[in-house]
């Protein structure tokens, strides 16, 4: 996409979101307008007062009124500047508040390869500091923006109303700015740009480290670990100082122009003076009026500094919001259900290098099954496959002879009740009477008997455990195998290394290198004194050791 159109879509992305609140920011509008006159007018009271006293032409109850209305113009402007302040800020917070939650809603949303291709520290960047990068854009650009253009305009149109010249000399030296700033809006969106990727791979770094940290300290790499830190700090350092280098050159060029331009109209306000072309309180207004266009100018120069935050942080999220949800039909799961069946499906989680190879497995309503291989055979994908969360590159999977994509995925999960090894959404597991207590964090097992509790507190018609007892002794563990007895009319599929949970009638199904190599129940497959055969006895010579 064009980068001048990907610009535009980005910022009406950004501005749907003002739409719940048009009517505050509307208000807010007014309120700047209200103080852009005020201001125009504060310099046209002094032009009144300074040619009244000059020229002899006002009484001194008459400079009185135009000092009363200076100072209650002054006023005005604090009171309304105040208003307007107050009602940016509460509702650019509240439109953080959306922003955020409407990222973070898609990001659930997202298929699975998404997270398979992304670090947790890059999502999380992108959901805390890149929206709060956008709040600024709202409270100090959007409306503010529109406000210093008033002003500009404003003041353009009175200066001409005093003297032509003067204001064709103003108008030349701004757009030698507006040319100046347009050279370096490239520059400073790359910049920009840079800042925020390394802030997004610190916070990564930092992240998972922090998550590994027992690793670190086992296998001895905190030093190797500090060293990739260090690059990873000293990128974001370098990104600073470029941004600190390309923005001394910008804002210092206004500011010069400013006081040039101060002094260029002094020099040419004077001669038009002496020539009788213009008032000495003309030209003090003039004065006055050149500030307020380069304060706005100054604050453009800032704000066109926050401008190009927000946008490099917008397209770190439009990129997010550009990727596709999970897509799926809308055909309800049959709580009845007959068969579901793998039919010739083959799947690789890279190019080609094949999970599952022209895999076929037929799984009954009431079925238990046991799926044993060593790693990487593709038990878990099997289960991935059937939740959704991947679509297999090759075959298909049907539910009663209806392809799995036409479901609704929702009622697919709500209807599977699923314990993983790791459930890391439920590992912060605390007493209620302990609640504000740290140290009654349990243990790993103790948080995965609390999570397989729950799990099997939910309704559901198919059970899933993968390797779901690993963390657990042989007591919890025939606790979870004589629940399985008591749920025998639902379908199970239990994914494991240890055998403890294997039953008379389950059908063992082992998977080796993407292919079901033998089927079968304990007695058939130990008869026939194969794979299934040298896997169990493994385990009964492990133990015995």
């Amino acid at each position: 996409m064009h980068k001048g159109k990907e610009d535009r879509n980005i910022l009406v992305w950004l501005i749907s979101f003002t739409k719940p609140f048009k009517l505050w920011i509307g208000i807010a509008f007014f309120t700047m307008i209200i103080v852009a006159a005020f201001e125009l007018l504060i310099p046209i009271n002094i032009k009144n007062v300074v040619d009244g006293i000059v020229e002899s032409k006002s009484s001194f109850d008459q400079i009185k009124e135009y000092s009363f209305e200076i100072l209650l113009l002054i006023f005005g402007v604090f009171i309304f500047s105040s208003t307007f302040s107050y009602i940016l800020n509460i509702t650019g917070q509240k439109i953080m508040r959306n922003i955020r939650d409407n990222v973070f809603d898609h990001v659930l949303k997202l298929p699975q390869d998404f997270f398979d291709k992304q670090s947790v520290g890059r999502v999380t960047t992108r959901v805390t500091n890149d929206v709060n990068a956008l709040n600024e854009f709202y409270t100090n650009v959007l409306v503010q923006f529109l406000k210093d253009i008033l002003v500009i305009i404003g003041v353009v149109y009175v200066m001409f109303k005093y003297n032509a010249s003067l204001t064709f000399m103003m108008i030349g030296i701004i757009i030698s700015i507006i040319f100046f700033a347009f050279l370096y809006r490239k520059r400073l969106r790359r910049v920009y740009t840079a800042l925020r990727l390394t802030i997004s791979k610190l916070n990564s770094f930092i992240n998972e480290s922090i998550r590994g940290i027992n690793l670190l300290k086992i296998y001895n790499k905190k030093d190797n670990n500090f060293q990739r830190f260090e690059k990873l700090s000293k990128e974001n350092f370098d990104a600073n100082m470029e941004q600190m280098y390309t923005f001394a050159i910008f804002r210092p060029f206004i500011e010069f122009m400013s006081v040039f331009s101060t002094a260029a109209i002094i020099w040419f306000g004077g001669q038009q003076i002496i020539d009788g072309n213009l008032s000495i309180g003309q030209l003090l207004a003039i004065l006055f009026f050149l500030r307020m266009i380069f304060r706005p100018i100054l604050d453009l120069a800032d704000k066109y500094n926050i401008l190009q935050s927000a946008l490099a942080a917008s397209e770190n999220l439009y990129e997010i919001i550009k990727i596709k949800t999970e897509q799926y039909g809308n055909i309800k799961f049959p709580n009845n259900f007959k068969s579901i069946k793998f039919d010739n499906v083959s799947f690789a989680y890279n190019d080609e290098n094949w999970v599952l190879k022209d895999f076929n497995l037929e799984i009954k309503n009431g079925d238990s099954l046991l799926l044993l291989g060593s790693t990487g055979s593709g038990k878990t994908t099997i289960i991935n496959l059937l939740l959704g969360f991947y679509s297999a590159q090759k075959g298909e999977i049907f539910i009663d002879g209806i392809p799995l994509n036409h479901y609704d995925f929702h009622s697919i999960r709500r209807n599977f009740s699923v314990i993983m090894q790791d459930t890391p959404l439920f590992n912060i597991v605390l007493d209620d009477e302990n609640i504000n207590n740290v140290d009654a964090i349990r243990s790993v097992g103790e948080k995965q008997i609390k999570n397989v509790k729950q799990t099997l507190e939910k309704p559901f018609h198919i059970i899933i455990l993968d390797e779901a007892t690993s963390n657990l002794d042989l007591d919890l563990e025939k606790d979870v195998k004589d629940y399985l007895e008591g749920v025998k009319s639902k379908t199970s599929i239990l994914i494991a290394h240890r055998l403890n949970l294997i039953r008379d009638e389950d059908k063992i199904l082992i998977l080796n290198n993407g292919k079901l190599v033998e089927t079968g129940n304990h007695k058939d497959l130990i008869k026939l004194d194969k794979e299934y055969s040298k896997i169990f006895k493994y385990n009964q010579e492990f133990f015995q050791v």
